[in-house]
């Protein structure tokens, strides 16, 4: 049986309750995948009909998809990791130390990837919104135009660009881009803006949780690697002295 000092069980407990915060980050960052999912914004802004046509479009849908497989993967780890302070498994330690490396470096390149992006993204999605609206109404496709219809009253915006995107294509201005039912003031905002910057909204919130994750993931690696050397020195010296 290994005995450990006073320091390595505060150690142990420690890295034991850093693991609880990972699962309630976890839990965190599955939920926002799942409130992004499920949103109605979401779901507007990247219909099957507009999003098949926009590759900023999949490059945001998948953002959601990343925090839940994230969310779900950080529980996992920290179970492991419970497991190795809980029970002193060195080599559940060891695995639990280089896949936490493993993840934090993944996460901070997934993160300045994104961040470093947004310009490329918000001018793939504008664009791709425009090719969708201009052979929406070029071909008279009627479930796109409704589509459309629908991300203007949900994001209360107008057109690609502005309401002049309707005179390019020489239709009217629906009744979606008006403020009210009495058709005297248009919503300003292009839809492209509109939606790209509902979405970088959220960017701090998982900026916050990533970074947080980041921070604690630091301490569970040394933490580990820690308690993971302490119970090898602690059990070699009962062997040793037990010789």
């Amino acid at each position: 049986m290994v005995r450990l000092s006073c320091g390595v069980q505060v150690t142990r407990i420690t890295l034991a309750v850093l693991n609880i915060l990972f699962v309630l980050f976890g839990l965190a960052l599955l939920g926002f995948g799942i409130y992004l999912k499920v949103s109605k914004k979401f779901d507007v802004a990247l219909s099957d009909h507009i999003n098949a046509q926009i590759i900023g479009g999949k490059a945001i849908e998948t953002v959601g998809v990343i925090l839940i497989i994230t969310g779900i993967f950080t529980i996992l780890l920290s179970v492991f990791g419970c497991i190795g302070a809980l029970f002193k498994k060195r080599l559940f330690l060891y695995l639990y130390a280089v896949i936490l490396t493993i993840l934090m470096v993944l996460e901070l390149a997934a993160f300045i990837t994104l961040m470093s992006s947004r310009v490329r993204v918000r001018d793939s999605y504008q664009s791709g919104l425009w090719e969708v609206f201009h052979d929406a109404y070029d071909n008279d496709r009627q479930d796109i135009i409704k589509q459309i219809e629908g991300l203007e009253l949900e994001f209360e915006c107008c057109g690609v660009n502005d309401s002049g995107d309707y005179l390019k294509v020489n239709r009217t201005i629906p009744d979606s881009c008006y403020k009210d039912k009495s058709k005297q003031t248009i919503f300003d905002e292009g839809c492209a803006d509109a939606i790209i910057d509902w979405i970088w909204d959220e960017l701090p919130v998982i900026g916050g949780i990533v970074g947080a994750i980041i921070f604690i993931e630091i301490f569970g690696v040394i933490a580990s690697i820690s308690l993971g050397v302490a119970i090898s020195h602690y059990s070699f010296g009962e062997i040793y002295g037990s010789v």
